[in-house]
């Protein structure tokens, strides 16, 4: 299964009529150019979940960064975030499942 397949599921697994509306997942691009994935953990399994910020560059399109930050704004959340080149979005998703599908997650 693609990491776009797995990446779906995980989202609809975690759809209950309120965290896909009030919190979910957002894709953008940045300017650099390159990719963002930010995904409100709270409300999920993941939300209190540890997670080891991860660091890679390769090449200036072939990076990736992840982590997971708490915000207050503009209400108490945990939040994946991953920044990633712009060739990079499928290793994105795949850092953020091989931690939600882990045992840890």
């Amino acid at each position: 299964m693609s990491a776009l397949e797995r990446f779906q599921d995980w989202y609809l697994a975690q759809c209950d009529g309120k965290w896909e509306g009030d919190r979910g997942i957002t894709v953008g691009t940045l300017d650099g150019p390159g990719w963002r994935v930010s995904v409100d953990l709270t409300g999920t399994y993941l939300e209190n979940a540890g997670f080891e910020e991860f660091v890679v560059e390769r090449l200036e399109d072939d990076w990736a960064h992840a982590r997971v930050v708490e915000s207050t704004e503009p209400a108490c959340h945990r939040r994946f975030e991953a920044f990633c080149g712009p060739r990079s979005l499928t290793e994105a998703l795949e850092i953020f499942l091989d931690w939600a599908e882990s045992p840890e997650g």
